[in-house]
């Protein structure tokens, strides 16, 4: 029984310093991590709107469809007026994306850029690959540029489908389809 008692409490004295180095290591990478995410958003921003002057961020607003999260929503500055708006979103995709979509102020779509996807290898991950293209000649996030987006995105009507991952191609659009909602919900006063 001595012995048992002795091996718990040098078994705990290891988790705990385990759970120590962890936290440390936390406290160190965390500040870099989010930078780098940070930087990260503000160059698909920019790619998206390369003429912009700035992005103004939006507090105050509804978004219709709590199983995406709206993580951030910009309003797109060039020469002092609205030119459009940008939202961070990240949904259930297969597993789960971060994109950023862009919108003109007529809702039509000006770009897409998928932040980060855990999607299937071989399959899902094609959505963000810039090498992958569809019949139209397009990567998969570049074929919604310039669609409308006044209303929910079609698979086979307003965008193609990855071939061999039809389920991340459906909930991608739906996930641009909400962001564009969440803009139509802002501009209409529904904030």
């Amino acid at each position: 029984m001595k012995e048992a008692f002795k091996l718990g409490v040098i078994l705990a004295l290891y988790a705990a310093a385990a759970c120590f180095a962890l936290a440390l290591v936390n406290n160190v990478t965390a500040p870099v991590i989010e930078k780098q995410a940070q930087e990260k958003e503000s160059s698909a921003l920019k790619m998206i709107f390369p003429d912009a002057d700035g992005f103004e961020k939006i507090e105050n607003f509804k978004n219709p469809n709590p199983a995406a999260s709206i993580d951030s929503f910009y309003k797109v500055i060039q020469g002092g007026q609205t030119a459009g708006y940008a939202i961070k979103t990240t949904g259930p995709t297969y597993d789960v994306t971060t994109l950023i979509a862009g919108f003109g102020a007529d809702l039509k779509i000006a770009g897409v850029h998928i932040l980060q996807t855990s999607d299937s290898p071989g399959f899902g991950q094609k959505a963000a690959d810039p090498k992958y293209q569809n019949s139209k000649g397009t990567t998969f996030y570049g074929q919604f540029a310039g669609v409308d987006a006044s209303k929910p995105l079609v698979l086979g009507a307003d965008y193609e489908a990855i071939s061999g991952a039809t389920i991340t191609s459906n909930t991608m659009g739906a996930l641009i389809s909400n962001a564009a909602a969440t803009v139509q919900n802002y501009i209409a006063g529904g904030n």
